[in-house]
């Protein structure tokens, strides 16, 4: 079996100079950018002290990051499994269809409330969508309900379980050697007993992880003190895992590939983990029921660095893989990490 070797952030430095609409991704928003992908709920004066900028840099930076949509909103992370939601993927090669069709289909994905991503993408499968149930048959109801609509325009369709999610921080936006020790893993199969606050309160940061305690206690009508209670032991129990940012990685010339490995020989699989860890492009793995034997996703400026990371795996693993497929987003429609419907 071949050795590991950690990858470096070969490509940082073109990143780190890359023009956005005559906003220059530099050295230190790219350092906003880590610190905030690490934890968005950070304050302004510990990226300011973290980075060696005054808080007022820190914050105008932030505000153009915004203004450029670079950042797109701080999300907060939630194990949906601990609330006995499970994640359902769908991939659907389209036949017959016109832009309008297309529109259509993806404007009734978007609307459904049990939908949680739609990615419009570039490989086998044209669509990739995610669903958020309680059960697989809450599943077929809905997509019964949408074959109903749909089904002449469906040519191929793949249909799997999510059992792990695990996240990487983006470590190719720092020139510091950070490996990914401490993934963000998402699947557990113990339940957590909510209330009605509980529910309010995740909806209310899931896609605003940024909003403070004074303006959450205005709207959930409680005191700071026990909001930042309730927070706190939502992440003791691991409902909330982590508070990052959905960042609009295409404004600076990166685009999303998932690939995944059919593998000849399994007993790789921890070897392949460490690999995945080591790569500071890497951002999630994904351990599917009905998926392929190894996936992972990363952020790459093209893809010359795809085929790089096909040739480390030809060479750490000779004649171990059997085959690689991978899938570009060319477009992502839609990106929550909480059921719309959960109620109590």
């Amino acid at each position: 079996m071949g050795q590991i070797i950690p990858h470096k952030p070969k490509y940082l430095n073109s990143f780190l100079h890359i023009c956005v609409n005559t906003l220059e991704l530099d050295k230190k928003n790219s350092q906003i950018l880590f610190e905030l992908d690490k934890n968005s709920r950070i304050s302004i004066n510990k990226i300011a002290k973290k980075i060696k900028l005054s808080r007022d840099v820190v914050r105008y930076r932030i505000k153009q990051l915004e203004k450029q949509e670079i950042i797109q909103k701080y999300i907060a992370i939630i194990d949906f499994t601990k609330l006995g939601y499970q994640n359902i993927r769908l991939y659907l090669r389209l036949k017959n269809t016109s832009t309008e069709i297309e529109e259509k289909m993806i404007n009734y994905l978007i609307n459904q409330k049990n939908i949680f991503t739609v990615y419009k993408t570039d490989g086998k499968y044209d669509l990739a969508i995610g669903f958020f149930v309680k059960d697989l048959q809450k599943y077929q109801i809905y997509y019964e309900k949408f074959l109903k609509i749909f089904k002449p325009y469906i040519l191929k369709k793949k249909f799997s379980i999510c059992l792990n999610y695990v996240h990487f921080n983006r470590n190719y936006l720092t020139e510091k050697k950070y490996y990914n020790l401490s993934p963000i893993s998402i699947g557990s199969s113990k339940f957590y007993q909510y209330d009605n606050k509980d529910i309010q309160l995740l909806n209310l940061i899931k896609e605003d992880a940024r909003i403070s305690l004074l303006d959450l206690s205005k709207k959930m009508k409680m005191t700071p003190t026990g909001i930042k209670y309730k927070l706190k032991n939502l992440e003791k129990n691991k409902v909330i895992m982590a508070y990052k940012v959905l960042i609009n990685f295409d404004k600076f010339g990166y685009k999303y590939y998932k690939i995944d490995l059919d593998l000849e020989d399994v007993s790789i699989i921890p070897s392949l983990k460490q690999y995945v860890i080591q790569h500071p492009n890497i951002i999630y793995q994904d351990i599917f029921i009905g998926g392929s034997d190894f996936e992972f996703d990363c952020e790459l400026l093209n893809q010359q660095e795809l085929y790089k990371i096909f040739e480390d795996l030809k060479k750490l693993f000779p004649e171990k893989i059997r085959n690689y497929h991978y899938y570009k987003a060319l477009k992502i429609y839609k990106y929550s990490y909480f059921p719309e419907d959960i109620s109590c």
